[in-house]
């Protein structure tokens, strides 16, 4: 059972090194579904949630870096969001710590929504814009 199939095609950003990230907060993502459906304890998903929150920080530092050294236009919008969902991903992470160690099923649907939101129509438009402008300078250089 998981939480989220990765689909290689559908959830491609134009950007390699993004999607092979994309895949391991997938991976990490569906570790903590799947550990929790199957009864695992408190300091086992506490490790899974704090993987999860490393592996997305990281990304994000790394993801907003490549936006400002190609100079993406939305760059400070898509740092905001990132600030945003990393706000709402402690906010869950402290509720879990200060609770019974059992996710909830609003939990889940967070980080599903999360992932298809952000990676197919926030993510995807740094991608387009990128590839517009490689034509662009493709057919200068022609």
């Amino acid at each position: 059972m998981t939480l989220f199939t990765w689909d290689s095609k559908k959830y491609d950003v134009l950007v390699e090194d993004m999607n092979h990230q994309h895949h391991l907060i997938v991976d990490a993502m569906n570790a903590l579904y799947d550990r929790s459906h199957a009864g695992a304890g408190k300091v086992e998903l506490t490790r899974l949630l704090q993987h999860l929150e490393t592996i997305t920080v990281r990304h994000f530092r790394e993801e907003e870096a490549m936006l400002a050294r190609q100079h993406y236009p939305q760059v400070e919008i898509h740092k905001g969001i990132h600030a945003r969902l990393l706000k709402e991903l402690a906010a869950h992470k402290q509720e879990f710590a200060a609770g019974p160690g059992v996710f909830t099923k609003e939990f889940f649907d967070y980080l599903e929504l999360w992932l298809r939101s952000h990676i197919m129509h926030i993510d995807r438009k740094y991608g387009e814009h990128f590839a517009q402008e490689a034509k662009k300078e493709h057919r200068k250089a022609g």
